[in-house]
């Protein structure tokens, strides 16, 4: 039987990377990932089950994940605010934060919001 030829990967590889990008994201909890975060992201998704923005256009979709509405990196006090989350399901969610990486907001990837100049 016929097997697939081993891929050539450079010294260091995939894995460095991501051991790097990880020591320059920092852990989940030093981000506010913490135990209070994970009891509260129960609550919500138990709450509030389908996807916000599937149910905005009018599709029905099981919510997994919870999003902060504005992002802890520019307002840390509001990370456990129930006003500031919105259930989400995944494809969604990394859509939305896409397009804030992409639009340059506060905290995310280390941009600075656009200014007027």
């Amino acid at each position: 039987m016929p097997f697939r030829p081993p891929i050539h990967q450079p010294h260091g590889g995939v894995a460095a990377r991501r051991l790097a990008h990880d020591r320059w994201r920092g852990s989940a909890a030093s981000r506010g990932y913490d135990a209070a975060w994970k009891a509260l992201r129960r609550a919500k998704l138990k709450a509030d089950p389908l996807c916000w923005w599937c149910e905005r256009d009018g599709h029905l979709t099981a919510a997994n994940t919870v999003d902060h509405i504005v992002p802890i990196a520019e307002r840390p006090e509001l990370r456990l605010m129930w006003s500031n989350l919105r259930s989400g399901c995944k494809p969604c969610h990394d859509a939305h934060t896409a397009r804030q990486v992409a639009e340059g907001h506060r905290g995310m990837r280390g941009k600075t919001p656009k200014t007027g100049d």
